[in-house]
């Protein structure tokens, strides 16, 4: 004997339905998003790009964020700054401080390589003095940076390194892991390397760099 659906019933299979169905369209544009953004930038994307990665179209897009700014700053603070948060936090870590150099190196160089487009992204939306994406960056690192500078001043003090301004150390860490994979297809085409090659190559900076970091920090003045 078949039992008939109260209207209410009904009613909520529908709404779980489209509630199924929008949660699906909403990750198909972000995660199409991402992908344009990485590979154009921000100022290089547009709506119809993201409509088109994404199999929709500019209303959905809209209808589901509004506007590029709104879809841009939800997708950083999801992925982006979920990805970066782990590596910052390396800084504010309980550590000595050699193997914290050491730690941080080693992941930061890791994330790079599964997403060697993130910092060429990084980059060009940083060029802008307006760009939210830096009051976003600096948000998240600023705290663990003053943390590991405040380490540096503590072991200057006890004699172990030497004094000097540590923001150039802070600067010069991220810089030496950072800019390779910036300059990667450059640095393969110079030495004539494969992608593998290329990041063997990178492996062997997560010792070298914080070798030439604390030889240096470790050098009388």
């Amino acid at each position: 004997m078949l039992v008939s659906k109260s209207p209410a019933y009904l009613c909520a299979i529908k709404q779980a339905a489209m509630k199924k169905i929008d949660q699906s369209t909403d990750l198909k544009i972000k995660e199409a998003a991402k992908r344009v953004f990485l590979e154009k930038g921000f100022g290089g994307t547009t709506t119809r790009d993201i409509a088109e990665h994404s199999d929709t179209n500019i209303a959905l897009v809209n209808y589901y964020f509004r506007s590029k700014e709104k879809l841009f700053q939800e997708i950083f603070l999801e992925s982006f700054a979920e990805t970066f948060s782990p590596i910052t936090r390396i800084l504010n870590d309980d550590l000595p401080l050699e193997a914290k150099i050491y730690k941080f190196v080693d992941n930061m160089t890791d994330l790079l390589k599964r997403d060697p487009l993130l910092p060429m992204f990084v980059f060009s939306e940083m060029r802008s003095e307006k760009s939210k994406m830096c009051e976003l960056v600096v948000g998240l690192h600023q705290q663990e940076a003053n943390s590991f500078i405040t380490q540096l001043e503590s072991e200057a003090a006890k004699g172990n390194i030497r004094k000097m301004d540590f923001d150039q150390i802070d600067l010069s860490i991220m810089s030496m892991v950072i800019f390779p994979f910036l300059s990667m297809n450059m640095i393969k085409l110079k030495k004539n390397l494969t992608t593998k090659e290329f990041y063997k190559l990178m492996d062997d900076r997560k010792k070298h760099i914080p070798e030439m970091i604390l030889t240096y920090l470790r050098h009388p003045a």
